[in-house]
């Protein structure tokens, strides 16, 4: 008897689970109804690209060096080195930011302290772009060039170094030097009076 009771108890509470399941999937279905779905009038913004378009290829040699911190010389050296890494296939959504403009919001970011929503609006972008296009870049210079032009100067060659560096700057017992930097650089414990950065990082 008690057995049987338990047993239509334990029926009815699946029953009553069954029940309760159905009922979850109906009103999920319901909702799925209302709610609107999510449709993108636009799939891009129109966004004034004049700057990299028109000015800078217009650009005087020394104001484009003021712009990005390269000659023309070194970008067009910067372009052909990490086009087979940053150049991007065409799609039938849009054609891809070309190699050139990815190389100069590269360095824009790098050389400048501006927001991404400025460069954004200064390359014709969307500001997650500059990021992800930041990134990329950096990326890719460090596997490619890294090797090439940073590397610790030699015991051996360290003479040479300082001479050659106070014949340029005229500025003694230095190895190399960073102009006051728009990001903090972490000197050595060691040695942390050698480093002055008089913009206060």
């Amino acid at each position: 008897m008690l057995e049987s009771e338990i047993d239509r108890e334990a029926a009815i509470s699946r029953d009553i689970e069954e029940q309760l399941l159905r009922n979850s999937f109906t009103v999920a279905a319901v909702l799925a109804d209302s709610v609107p779905s999510m449709y993108r009038s636009v799939w891009s913004f129109p966004r004034n690209e004049r700057w990299f378009e028109d000015t800078l290829p217009h650009l005087t040699k020394f104001h484009f060096k003021q712009a990005l911190r390269v000659t023309p010389s070194t970008f067009r050296y910067l372009v052909e080195s990490l086009s087979c890494d940053l150049s991007r296939l065409s799609t039938q959504m849009r054609a891809p930011i070309s190699v050139e403009k990815r190389v100069a919001i590269g360095l824009y970011r790098l050389c400048s302290s501006a927001e991404d929503r400025t460069i954004a609006h200064l390359f014709g972008v969307g500001r997650l772009t500059v990021n992800v296009v930041w990134r990329q870049f950096s990326t890719v210079f460090i596997q490619q060039l890294e090797s090439q032009w940073i590397c610790m100067v030699r015991r051996a060659d360290m003479a040479d170094h300082v001479r050659e560096f106070f014949a340029v700057t005229g500025f003694p017992q230095a190895v190399g030097a960073l102009d006051g930097c728009h990001f903090p650089v972490s000197p050595p414990k060691k040695h942390a009076t050698d480093y002055y950065n008089y913009k206060g990082w």
